[in-house]
Formats: C-alpha cells, sequence, structure tokens
C-alpha cells in the first residue's frame, strides 16, 4: 500500500521547484542582457567568446540540474539518489550561489538524512501491479 508522502517532503519537493524557477528565470535574464550587448563582447576574439557561453552554459547546467533530479528522484522514491542530488545542490549553491539557498539547502539535506518518515516513505518500493493482458478489455 502506497504511504502519503510526508508533509516536510513535500515543503522540499516545492521550494526546490520554485527555487528551479527562479534560478531558470534570472539566468535567461543574464543571457537576454547578454544577447542585449553582445556589440560590447565582439571585439573579443572567437576563442574567448565559445569560452565564455560554455562557461554560462555549464553554470547553467549545474546550478539547475540537481535541484531538478532531486525533485525527479523524490517522485520516484530513490533515497540513495535523492540525497546524492540534494547533496550535489547544496555543493553548487556554495559554489555558485553563495546566498541565503545555501542554508536553506543545508536545512534541506538535514531534514531529509534526519526525520524517519522521510526516510520511510522514499525506501519504501512503489506498489506496483502487474496486469495480465486479459484483463485490459474493453
Amino acid at each position: 500500500m502506497n504511504a502519503k508522502m510526508p508533509t516536510l517532503l513535500n515543503v522540499i519537493r516545492a521550494l526546490l521547484g520554485v527555487q528551479s524557477i527562479y534560478i531558470v528565470i534570472s539566468m535567461v535574464a543574464v543571457l537576454m542582457e547578454l544577447f542585449q550587448y553582445r556589440a560590447a563582447y565582439a571585439a573579443l576574439p572567437m576563442f574567448d567568446l565559445i569560452a565564455l557561453y560554455a562557461n554560462i552554459l555549464l553554470r547553467i547546467i549545474l546550478i539547475v540540474g540537481p535541484p531538478i533530479l532531486t525533485i525527479v528522484y523524490i517522485s520516484k522514491r530513490r533515497y540513495k539518489l535523492t540525497i546524492t542530488f540534494m547533496s550535489m545542490t547544496l555543493f553548487f549553491g556554495v559554489v555558485f550561489l553563495q546566498n541565503f539557498l545555501v542554508v536553506l539547502h543545508f536545512f534541506m539535506l538535514l531534514v531529509l538524512l534526519l526525520h524517519q518518515p522521510i526516510k520511510r516513505y522514499l525506501k519504501q518500493e512503489k506498489d506496483t501491479r502487474h496486469y495480465h493482458p486479459g484483463d485490459l478489455r474493453l
């Protein structure tokens, strides 16, 4: 039988979703500003421009990727992968963000590690139903 998702886990998932939306919108704003003033960057050599855009793309992937994967693995009830990607979210937050989100990620990781109902929920097996092809007639 499937148990309900603990409230704290639902809060963590919602916070990660809001953070991901906020980061994507802010990154789009940065990219729009970058393309708006691209004439100022035209004097740079092509290799430097490629390095600049690669750096921006890598930062976007490293900042947005782990929270989204954490949300996915919470939904799939994968405890180890949830903890792994939440740790990566915290690490990349410390490296790239350096604001209140780092403290928030630290407390979310502590809740994931220490709250027993969350552990039980993420470690339990999904209730999978196996259907026989003959049962699926209209």
